[in-house]
């Protein structure tokens, strides 16, 4: 499925200890975010970059309809 444009990014690598990646991929799936996104998001907050956070503390999308009253 086709993404939304991010804007102008760069690439970032980094090798982090496995107890760390293992917390990092956890927290990720709480948030339902990829790791990369994640740890983007992180960096962004890290470097006082609100603005540039993508989806790191936002709702989740509700799933279904929403019940008639």
């Amino acid at each position: 499925m086709a993404q939304h444009h991010k804007g102008e990014r760069r690439l970032v690598q980094s090798r982090v200890p496995e107890e760390v990646h293992a917390q990092v991929a956890a927290l990720a799936a709480q948030c339902g975010l990829p790791v990369s996104q994640y740890v983007a998001d992180l960096v962004c907050l890290h470097v006082g970059r609100p603005d540039l956070v993508r989806d790191l503390g936002r709702a989740p999308e509700p799933e279904g309809l929403p019940l008639a009253m």
